[in-house]
């Protein structure tokens, strides 16, 4: 029998696109981020921990464990997380999946093969390994320290050097995460209303029609407001431009991205206008 992994949450990011801490936000339920995000743990893993910034001196009601480095992102969580139990497997999650269920977590303990350096999902997206709902074996720990003096800061990339099993998303939007105002509308609405499927019409202008190499398509989504349509098309046609640079029309009018979608929209999308 599997020895249950420990549950590492991280929260030690500075949040500057949210403008304010995620893990404190409330989406359902009366909940904060954070609060879930150890509930959900804590459900399936052996003991749980709330990973926290080097200089983060708050009193929380949970067991925390601090970066030992600055400027390292998730990677300093999990290298906290090895030094404090080295020989423990660690599932590690980030505090901003709105999204993320009981029963996904679930089956990635289920699916775990501790032969593995690693077990995690793939993207929705692109296909990639998702390093932020992960299930680090010991095995990883030596990877880990050689990375971090190697200079190496992504997540992806060091998840990507590991030999690792891969299992496809059960739930499509489990690990869709919250980054922005825009995001955390997005997430409370779709949680509180719930999702169906819609068909709209997407025009890209100026660069974004490069990026995306057509100038429409209909695309299927269940977004609930432009600017989780927006997220999807972002992270699918890799747009290389963010939210707050772009502007959107809806049926040629222009609006904000909190809009509700309605099925058949045209949906409008400007870079930046010359000049400005």
């Amino acid at each position: 029998m599997k020895k249950k992994p420990y549950g590492l949450l991280l929260a030690g990011g500075k949040s500057t696109r949210m403008g304010r801490d995620k893990a404190d936000l409330m989406i359902v339920e009366g909940l904060s981020m954070r609060d879930r995000g150890l509930e959900l743990l804590g459900a399936v893993t052996e003991k749980s921990y709330l990973a926290i910034a080097g200089d983060d001196h708050r009193n929380y009601d949970d067991p925390t464990i601090q970066d030992l480095r600055e400027n390292a992102g998730p990677m300093a969580g999990l290298e906290s997380a090895f030094s404090h139990s080295p020989e423990t497997a660690w599932l590690v999650t980030a505090c901003d999946l709105p999204f993320l269920t009981l029963s996904t977590l679930e089956y990635l303990v289920e699916a775990r093969d501790t032969t593995c350096d690693a077990t995690c999902f793939t993207s929705r997206f692109d296909g990639k390994p998702e390093p932020l709902c992960t299930i680090y074996e010991p095995s990883s720990r030596a990877i880990l320290e050689r990375e971090l003096s190697d200079g190496v800061r992504c997540a992806r990339r060091f998840l990507s050097t590991l030999a690792r099993k891969e299992i496809k998303l059960p739930e499509l939007s489990a690990l869709d995460n919250c980054n922005r105002p825009e995001d955390l509308e997005e997430a409370r609405l779709s949680l509180s209303h719930g999702r169906s499927l819609k068909s709209v019409l997407v025009e890209y202008c100026g660069v974004l029609r490069e990026d995306a190499g057509c100038h429409s398509e209909e695309f299927q989504t269940r977004s609930v407001t432009v600017a989780g349509l927006w997220e999807e098309l972002r992270m699918s046609r890799r747009l290389s431009l963010e939210i707050d640079s772009v502007k959107v029309a809806i049926n040629d009018e222009f609006r904000s991205w909190n809009q509700p979608l309605a099925e058949e929209d045209k949906v409008t999308l400007f870079p930046p206008f010359a000049g400005g």
